[in-house]
């Protein structure tokens, strides 16, 4: 391998993404010219579904589909992952331009537009910032929750198509009502294509699970429509639109939009990350190389902005893509080139051949897409190990069912967090047991363990801090107070406690005096570097006195019994 001239170091300083093609090997252009050709296979069909999800034009699928392909690449760390339109943040992004458009196409554009620039820009300041770690607020219960209710957002949104019967209402249980009372108005050739068609993507599942499936369905659906003339008997078809490439446009909207889309923005950035550093981590170690989590930030960023500023909607991984791309061999992000240059040539010459697809052909594929949302292995898992982590879940489906995509998501982390906060607050504790030949443990419940008549042995399970510090002090008073005998020593397991703050500090010398009054006096074992440290420097050292500091719970009862 040559080394790399001056030009190149300047160019993979300005674009990182590229310093992955150093070394590549002529064996492996076939597999990725062949990988790049079965993702726009694969992609066609899906992004002009979930341009109509949002409410707008084919076309401008085909441009959220087109433009990261070439972006990503660029600034990616990852081999494998393919960025474009995904069922999930479309999802979240149609729930927010929806109610803004109020069905006017071209105002849709704009707002989806400038989600993606919103999304892109929060991105790349907390690549900036380091914030990558943000998105684990989104813990795997509420993922799951809201993986669930968008699920059964999106099938119902598909209903309307699935049985050709025009309904006006859009939220989850209304829209179910209404449907109720109009099945008498159903298109029966419409319903009868759909179900064919489900069940065609079921049997590619089940026998064929490596077949382009949507693109299949596609196919099927239009030879059908065509050999029995069903547009006649009133089955909707995509029809024609604009074949051409995207142009540099900058949406037009006003600060009030923009300021009613930036929570979409922020939850679709927070959505987007998550998804796309799992997606390229779980496919760097299954390849063998390491992902840079900032750097994927940055790339997920620039691909948002640079898609909103074509006409485009924002963008992730997509696992579909990427899995598509790795079982096809591909090697290296020349994947996504070729990808997008196949992409391009369909843009500019065979938009034509879809114009007579059956619009219910791509609601049967968000219908399929929206049944694989749902983790059911999962969710199981969660239930059965974790019963209070499944009822966040179920609240979070709920929320997103009854107050929309983002109200629900924002309700399922409030509650996550909520439970944290009183996680923190009422942390595990211990009383202390001897087990003979073994020392002294949490023994729970046990009553096999012995204790010390006139000692207490105390381990707290969390760093002593504002939010627990009250429950801490209201502990050791119960214990010295329920003692069946008088209390001589209270001492303190330190082992867990790595941290103190202030109001923790004023409280613990409290506690220390009010001990000192009923005549106990307060211990501490096992205390960790920088707990002694702390104390040192606040004068708890001091106030309580070098002796009665112990390096093991063992010692420290050792030395009380030698006091008789």
């Amino acid at each position: 391998m040559n080394n790399a001239s001056p030009s190149n170091g300047v160019l993979t300083r300005l674009f990182p993404g590229l310093a992955l093609f150093r070394g590549y090997q002529r064996k492996w252009l076939l597999s990725d010219l062949l990988a790049g050709l079965s993702v726009t296979v694969v992609m066609i069909p899906s992004v002009i579904a979930y341009a109509g999800l949002i409410g707008i034009p084919p076309e401008y699928g085909l441009y959220a589909a087109l433009v990261p392909l070439i972006v990503y690449p660029l600034f990616g760390s990852s081999r494998q992952v393919i960025v474009g339109p995904d069922i999930a943040t479309t999802l979240l992004i149609a729930s927010a331009v929806a109610p803004l458009a109020m069905g006017d196409a071209s105002r849709a554009v704009a707002f989806a537009a400038i989600v993606a620039l919103l999304s892109g820009l929060l991105l790349l300041l907390g690549a900036g910032a380091k914030f990558g770690a943000v998105a684990d607020f989104l813990s795997k219960p509420v993922l799951v929750g809201y993986m669930t209710g968008a699920a059964l957002t999106l099938m119902g949104s598909q209903l309307s198509t699935l049985f050709g019967i025009q309904l006006h209402r859009t939220e989850f249980f209304p829209l179910l009502s209404e449907l109720a009372g109009k099945l008498s108005l159903t298109n029966l050739p419409t319903l009868l294509l759909g179900g064919l068609l489900l069940c065609c993507l079921m049997l590619l599942r089940r026998f064929a699970p490596k077949a382009p499936s949507a693109l299949v369905v596609c196919v099927v659906a239009t030879g059908v429509s065509w050999a029995l003339n069903l547009e006649t008997q009133g089955v909707a078809v995509v029809g024609s639109f604009h074949g051409g490439l995207p142009a540099f446009s900058f949406p037009e909207v006003t600060m009030r939009d923009i300021q009613s889309l930036l929570p979409a923005a922020l939850g679709i950035a927070l959505l987007t990350y998550t998804e796309c550093i799992l997606l390229a981590r779980a496919f760097g170690e299954k390849n063998h190389y390491e992902v840079n989590a900032t750097q994927e930030l940055v790339a997920l960023g620039w691909s948002d902005v640079i898609t909103g500023l074509f006409q485009g909607f924002s963008v992730t991984g997509s696992q579909a893509r990427t899995t598509v791309n790795d079982a096809s061999g591909g090697k290296t992000q020349l994947v996504s080139f070729v990808a997008a240059g196949a992409l391009a040539l369909f843009i500019l010459f065979l938009t034509p051949t879809i114009a007579t697809l059956p619009k219910v052909a791509l609601a049967v594929i968000l219908i399929y897409a929206g049944f694989g949302l749902v983790e059911f292995d999962v969710m199981l898992r969660i239930y059965r190990f974790y019963p209070r982590s499944s009822l966040l879940a179920a609240t979070t489906t709920v929320g997103v069912l009854v107050a929309g995509v983002i109200p629900g998501i924002l309700f399922g982390v409030t509650i996550s967090l909520i439970g944290l906060i009183n996680r923190i607050s009422r942390p595990m504790d211990a009383v202390l047991q001897a087990i003979p030949g073994h020392g002294y443990h949490d023994i729970g419940e046990n009553p096999a363990g012995q204790t010390v008549p006139g000692l207490i042995a105390y381990r707290f399970y969390a760093p002593l801090l504002f939010s627990n510090a009250g429950h801490f002090v209201e502990r050791v008073r119960q214990l010295v107070a329920n003692s069946p005998t008088p209390v001589r020593w209270f001492l303190i397991d330190a082992q867990a406690i790595t941290d103190i703050d202030v109001t923790a500090t004023e409280l613990l010398q409290n506690l220390m005096e009010e001990l000192h009054a009923r005549g106990v006096i307060l211990k501490i074992a096992r205390a960790n570097r920088p707990l002694r440290d702390i104390l040192k420097r606040i004068g708890v050292t001091h106030d309580l006195g070098q002796e009665n500091f112990f390096s093991s719970v063992h010692k420290a009862i050792e030395a009380f019994q030698a006091l008789g």
